[in-house]
Formats: structure tokens, C-alpha cells, sequence
């Protein structure tokens, strides 16, 4: 899944499952959403979210799409995310949520946005 977005939508349109569990990294399951956020790739998470891709699934670390974002400073995506109804309470595996994820990756700015959440 290389930012391929028209490629990606094309499949979706043609019945692909968006939320289908895959091991892009043998041993590491994930989820499409989670790796296009953790990528960055915000034209795909939208395509992603418009054919139903579950916002709030989990990989196998309990990572979600927010998470993944907010950890990369991506202040667009985790805006989008949480307009989709990503849930900002969620933690991962290490007990952690998008809050901490992004005041430990330093983004003042992402982390302000999510303190902005009611508790």
C-alpha cells in the first residue's frame, strides 16, 4: 500500500474489504487505516473512511488510526479522524492514548487539539 489512492478506491469500489486485517510486516498485524495514518497519507485515510473503514479498529498492538497520527504529529489527519468519530480515549497495548502518543512524538500543536476533547 504505497499512497496508491486511485489504485486503493478502485479496489473499494470493486468490493475490496477496507477493514480486512493484513501483515504488511510478517508478525505485525494492522489495519489499512492504520498504516495509511501512520504513513501520513491523508487523501487515503478520506478514500479509506468514504468506503466504511472502521475508524476506531485496532491493530494488534491496540494501536489505532488516531493513535497512529497523532504519534506522527499529523495534525490533519488526527482533525479528520476525530470528525469521523475516532475515539481519543482509546488505548494501546502499553496503556497509552493519541494524547500521550503525540506529546511523546513532541507535537505541541496535535497534542493541543486532543487536549481540546472532553475527558
Amino acid at each position: 500500500m504505497k499512497n496508491n489512492v486511485a489504485a486503493v478506491e478502485t479496489l473499494l469500489t470493486a468490493g475490496a474489504n477496507p477493514n480486512a486485517p493484513v501483515e504488511i510486516v510478517p508478525g505485525f498485524p494492522t489495519t489499512y487505516l492504520v498504516t495509511a495514518a501512520g504513513n501520513g497519507s491523508l487523501d487515503l485515510v478520506k478514500v479509506l473512511l468514504k468506503h466504511k473503514a472502521q475508524v476506531n479498529q485496532p491493530d494488534g498492538f491496540k494501536t489505532t488510526a488516531l493513535m497512529a497520527a497523532a504519534g506522527k504529529g499529523n495534525k490533519a489527519l488526527v482533525e479528520l479522524l476525530l470528525a469521523s468519530g475516532a475515539d481519543a480515549k482509546a488505548k494501546d497495548d502499553d496503556g497509552k492514548d493519541a494524547l500521550a502518543l503525540a506529546k511523546e512524538g513532541g507535537s505541541k500543536e496535535t497534542a493541543a487539539l486532543l487536549e481540546q476533547k472532553p475527558k
